[in-house]
């Protein structure tokens, strides 16, 4: 028995991801000194910033599952079934994690808040806020190679992946590694939260790049692999 693949197009469910990418970005940059600061409007900028990133990179996992579903045709491209999927899980997840976030800023059940009132540090939420992405992107990886090692003849897309990751790591590593440093030698005027939102946001633009890159189009650019079972 010979099964033909086709790669999957998933343009509506780009469009989300990217539309979701957007919102995340404006609530990034408002609230990116959400954890120096003890205001009520950087607590509530925190919480939601929180929670996009959580739901974002949930999306994230389930746009590389769609593309893959629908490489096997059993998911139609741009269905309500496919976008439903992902619009109405990632707003569980927000609101789930909405919560949990404010209810560490605020103490609004006195089981999350931290103990020492000056500080928004969490150690759940924050190890929430670090490892999912990094779990988001390794699923991600996983799924997306398959797609291209298995059922693809070209391996150019594979490029665009790695650059995505190597920007995102980069962006991480002067996030967290050499952030104090920038804020210190610019007077507080730059940290690394501003270089990683803009090595995220090429990250990003690498994904979308991977994504076209693997998208047949009416060109037929790429040829389609059979496999005999």
């Amino acid at each position: 028995m010979s099964i033909s693949t086709n790669i999957a197009q998933g343009r509506r469910e780009m469009t989300l991801l990217l539309a979701m990418y957007c919102i995340l970005l404006v609530f990034n940059i408002a609230g990116a000194d959400f954890m120096h600061n003890s205001g009520q409007v950087n607590k509530w900028l925190g919480a939601v910033n929180t929670a996009l990133v959580v739901s974002f990179f949930w999306a994230f996992i389930l746009f590389g599952a769609t593309d893959l579903l629908l490489g096997f045709q059993l998911m139609a491209d741009g269905s309500l079934k496919s976008m439903l999927s992902i619009i109405l899980s990632s707003a569980i997840i927000f609101i789930a994690m909405g919560y949990i976030a404010a209810d560490t800023a605020f103490g609004i059940s006195d089981g999350l808040k931290p103990k020492d009132d000056t500080s928004l540090y969490s150690p759940g939420v924050f190890t929430i806020y670090l490892v999912f992405p990094l779990v988001a992107i390794a699923i991600f990886a996983v799924l997306q190679t398959i797609i291209v090692i298995r059922y693809l003849s070209a391996r150019l897309p594979l490029v665009w992946l790695l650059s995505a990751f190597i920007c995102f790591g980069f962006g991480q590593a002067l996030m967290f590694a050499a952030s104090k440093k920038m804020c210190l030698g610019t007077s507080h005027r730059i940290d690394g939260a501003f270089f990683a939102t803009l090595l995220d946001t090429a990250a990003i633009s690498c994904v979308y790049g991977f994504w076209s890159a693997i998208t047949v189009d009416d060109s037929g650019v790429y040829e389609e692999k059979k496999y005999e079972f």
